[in-house]
């Protein structure tokens, strides 16, 4: 991927290099799957500059905005990568190396025939719970009530469990663009949190 400006390079993961592994050692590490434009990330990195953020999006244009904001904010504990998910967790993340995962407004997917392109299905929801460090948590927002049915129902078979406490970063959660949007035109977001025991 070439870059509009070489700059913003510093904020894009290399994670086929040998020293991504050791970059997580020692930190708090927060991942925001699907991080759209940043504006979550971005914030929510700037509340929290001790802690290690990383935010995943695989497009491009997406990616470059998410740089730039992080660039604006002169941002030392934020790093993107652009990639699909799935491989990205699976294959470069190590297991028990991540503090927080949020999954803000994924793709549901609606028609039954897609069902099978939804992210959150019970082979990804055990990826999660593989790569987070013990008592890690797992954040879920959808605006989609049926997906967030079937969301449970994979969430059910899985070896995480709800999580009703609150902590500190929860009571600062920024809201995504979509989620403004959605509170500006009264539609409810069903959320959970989970726990890794």
């Amino acid at each position: 991927m070439k870059l509009k400006i070489k700059e913003l390079y510093k904020y894009l993961i290399n994670y086929t290099s040998i020293k991504f592994s050791d970059s997580l050692k020692n930190y708090n590490v927060i991942l925001d799957i699907g991080c759209g434009e940043g504006e979550f990330i971005s914030r929510l990195a700037y509340q929290y500059p001790k802690k290690k953020f990383i935010g995943i999006e695989i497009k491009y244009g997406r990616i470059l905005k998410c740089l730039k904001k992080a660039r604006a904010l002169n941002l030392s504990n934020l790093e993107f990568v652009i990639s699909d998910a799935t491989i990205f967790i699976d294959k470069a993340l190590p297991d028990k190396s991540i503090n927080k995962i949020f999954i803000n407004n994924p793709d549901p997917w609606p028609k039954d025939k897609h069902h099978k392109n939804r992210l959150l299905n019970s082979d990804f929801i055990q990826l999660l719970h593989r790569k987070l460090k013990r008592k890690g948590n797992v954040y879920i927002k959808t605006d989609d009530i049926n997906y967030f049915k079937y969301i449970k129902v994979n969430v059910n078979n899985s070896n995480f469990i709800k999580d009703d406490t609150k902590s500190y970063i929860d009571s600062f959660l920024p809201s995504t663009k979509f989620q403004e949007f959605y509170k500006k035109n009264n539609k409810p977001i069903y959320s959970m949190k989970l726990l890794k025991k």
